[in-house]
């Protein structure tokens, strides 16, 4: 497999992600477009020839298995071009590893104690320890998904989560974000944890410049541990380039939001030592 060079501008998803994952995931979003496409069919074939109904039912309902079968080879394709990426760059790919979950206590993480992380790829890039795979878990009644990037950092990071809109519904990390307007950029940010000010120095001009070639992420981070949040079923170029753009992302990050960060855990430790 030749994978697009990582930093070419990547396309952007057609879809929201979280609908993006309800339909590839076949979930109940899948059942109710169904329905509410059968019924109106239904109704018009009684109006105009009732002996054709049940033809039309069932060849709408072949719509509905042809659809789900063309999602589940579509996945297959990403994941065997994924695994070519991950052997020819001598990775490790791992098709569960649950001990990956204990490096995040923090959102949206932590929010579902069943949440689970599949498709996991271990190794190293830009000389950064990476690990990156699928992360599922459920929001209310949902049951969504989105990629993660664990990338290696040598200094503490203070606590922040920051996600394009396009990818709040899909990590709903919570429901009193913060608004961000980050000059030089088209895609509309929020904080959903941390404080405003380091979000925006974090997202200095250059790190936008940087983010604005590949399709919208957002990052979480606290202490030792920052953690890429990006759209599902992405082609292996595009997850090239967004491995390029979170290691610019760090590389990029002020002076200050890590000194802030030393700060916060030297504050952690303290009051986590007795006396």
């Amino acid at each position: 497999m030749t994978a697009a060079p990582p930093g070419r501008r990547s396309r952007s998803p057609r879809l929201r992600p979280d609908w993006a994952w309800q339909l590839r995931q076949g979930s109940a979003l899948v059942f109710v477009v169904w329905f509410a496409v059968a019924v109106p069919l239904v109704l018009f074939g009684l109006l105009v020839e009732p002996r054709w109904v049940g033809w039309m039912v069932m060849g709408w309902f072949a719509v509905l298995v042809v659809f789900t079968l063309a999602m589940r080879w579509s996945e297959l394709r990403l994941r065997r071009a994924w695994e070519d990426v991950v052997e020819q760059m001598g990775w490790h790919f791992s098709a569960v590893e649950a001990g990956v979950l204990d490096r995040w206590p923090f959102p949206p993480f932590d929010a579902d104690p069943r949440a689970e992380a599949v498709d996991v790829t271990s190794g190293r890039h830009r000389g950064r320890e990476f690990w990156s795979g699928r992360f599922r878990h459920q929001v209310r009644r949902r049951k969504l998904g989105f990629d993660f990037l664990d990338l290696e950092v040598d200094r503490p990071l203070p606590p922040l989560q920051v996600l394009p809109v396009s990818l709040a519904p899909v990590a709903a990390a919570s429901l009193l974000p913060i608004k961000l307007t980050v000059e030089g950029s088209a895609e509309g940010y929020r904080v959903f944890n941390g404080r405003e000010d380091l979000a925006l120095q974090a997202l200095n001009p250059r790190a936008v410049e940087a983010l604005g070639q590949v399709p919208p992420f957002g990052f979480s981070c606290e202490g030792r541990r920052f953690v890429a949040i990006l759209p599902a079923f992405r082609d292996a170029g595009t997850a090239l380039a967004h491995l390029d753009a979170a290691c610019d992302l760090l590389d990029l990050m002020p002076e200050h939001v890590w000194q802030a960060g030393e700060q916060w855990a030297a504050t952690s430790t303290q009051q986590e030592s007795p006396g």
